[in-house]
This record gives C-alpha cells, structure tokens and sequence, in this order.
C-alpha cells in the first residue's frame, strides 16, 4: 500500500511545477518572452491558462509513477501538447521535463522509498526505458501536432519522418523506444540531452546555480545564460544564428556591461528558450525542496 505522505508529495512537487512556470514569465531575460517585454506569440496571458494544465499532468505523472494511475505520463504530456496550442507552443518542451520528472519521483519513492534529488535523477532514466516504443509514439504525435519544424530532422539519424504518413507504425515496426528516440534528438537538443543524461543539467548544474545566488530572480537569470553558454542552446541558434558563448558566459557571471550587446545580437525574437527549459524543471524542484 502506498503511503499516504508519497501522494501529498506529488500534490507538492505538483504546486512546484505550477510555480516554475509562473516564475519563468516573470523574470526579465534578454531575447525571452516576460511579464515586462511579452512578445506577439505568445500572448502574455498564456502561461495563466498553462499553468493548471501542468498541475495536472505533474500530478498523475506522479501518481503514475506510484503505480496509483495507468495513463502514462507522455499520454499526459501529448494532452497537454494539444491544450497548449491555442496559444501556440508555449511551454513543450519545460512541460516535458516536468512530467518526466514528476514520474521519476513517483517511482523513486515507490521503488526506492526515496525522493532525493539524486536518486529521482537516477529514476528519470528508468521511467524513460519502461515507456519504451509508446512512449516514442506519443512523442511523434505530440510534434506532429504542435509542428516545431526544427525537430523534424530527427530523421536525419534514420528514425521515421516526423511527418511521415506511416511514421507511427514504422516507430513500432522498427521498435524504436522513447530512449532510442531522446538519444538521437539529444544530438542536437539540450531538452532531450537533459533528460538522457538523467536531468544533470537541470537538476545538477541549473539548480545549483539557482541556489547559490541571493535571489531567485538573479538565479534564473544567470542560470538559463550559463545552460546557453555550456550546452547550447537549439532555439537560440535557430532564430538569432551564431552567438559566442563567451558573451553568454559573461552575462552568466554577471555581467552587466554586455546586456546591450547581447540584446542586440538577439533581436525581438530569438532568446535562449531551450535553457529556459531546463531552468523551470530546476526551480520547480528547487520550490519542491522548500516546501517538504
């Protein structure tokens, strides 16, 4: 029988995941959408209608991952996917982290009795490996449907076209998992390299870094441009091209003195929204590890 203290720590990691994502619209980050400097799409209310959506699928992920629900989390997050299209793609791949790591600690303190940072790190990948080819068909589905044309090229690696008429049934004719399928698009995207390599970036790095400074504000912002200039970041390349990872680096470090060059190189639309990402998954257990 699953204790009855792993079920309020789903609703708590739940709040948390909800608060990241608030979070994320409030801090002020060059080449990001915010409260202070929305962009057209999406429009600054967005985040106030995504918010519950992600309450609920982090809770029955969780719940999930006690064994206590039997949709699988990537069924949760493709819900998700075709809710949040009425705004466009405001939030699919933080989504994906957050449901990820919401299962992880629904197994982790099921089979494991433990909700440790480190060992819901280790359970990430587990809860990965067990949602095998269906999990890789969610996936596709997901991207069909929100149509994020720069993860297309994961056909490049020899899996089905994303778009592809009979995509869905080749994944399962090839038997290609969930993890076979984050492996190949990690090459190129930090929000599945995070989850391959059990969320070190998010949990370890971004976290900490987070923690580390005397406001939150402060570390959500040094931390999404220190993600950038360490890993990359494939939405920023995309849109604004080339941008030396020195001049992200410095305004990880602090420094204020590059602002306006970043800010220009940036344009209107184009900002470091893969490491965005990985930030709200980190202050969404950051706020976890407050409230327990």
């Amino acid at each position: 029988m699953v204790a009855e203290g792993y079920i309020r720590k789903c609703r708590l990691f739940a709040r948390a995941c909800t608060t990241a994502t608030i979070v994320d619209v409030l801090v002020d980050r060059p080449g990001l959408s915010s409260r202070c400097k929305p962009r057209r799409d999406p429009p600054p209310l967005a985040a106030a209608y995504h918010a519950p959506v992600v309450y609920e699928v982090c809770l029955y992920s969780c719940m999930w991952g006690l064994g206590l629900y039997d949709q699988r989390p990537t069924i949760l997050w493709l819900k998700s996917c075709r809710d949040m299209t009425r705004y466009g793609n405001i939030g699919m791949g933080y989504t994906l982290l957050l449901t990820l790591q919401a299962a992880a600690l629904g197994y982790s303190m099921w089979r494991k009795g433990s909700d440790k940072r480190e060992h819901v790190m280790g359970s990430v990948v587990e809860v990965v490996d067990a949602l095998g080819v269906d999990g890789a068909k969610d996936f596709y589905r997901c991207l069909q449907f929100v149509s994020p044309s720069y993860l297309w090229r994961i056909g490049y690696a020899g899996l089905p076209e994303v778009n592809g008429l009979y995509s869905l049934t080749l994944l399962a004719e090839k038997k290609v998992t969930f993890s076979r399928l984050l492996f190949e698009a990690s090459i190129y995207d930090p929000v599945s390299k995070d989850i391959v390599e059990a969320m070190t970036y998010s949990l370890g790095y971004a976290l900490d870094v987070i923690a580390s400074q005397p406001t939150l504000e402060e570390g959500v912002f040094r931390a999404t441009y220190g993600v950038a200039s360490w890993i990359g970041d494939l939405i920023l390349a995309r849109k604004a091209g080339y941008i030396p990872r020195e001049l992200l680096h410095k305004v990880a470090q602090g420094d204020k003195t590059v602002l306006t060059e970043l800010e220009k190189l940036l344009g209107e639309d184009a900002g470091p929204g893969s490491a965005a990402d990985l930030v709200v998954n980190a202050v969404a257990r950051l706020v976890y590890e407050h409230t327990v």
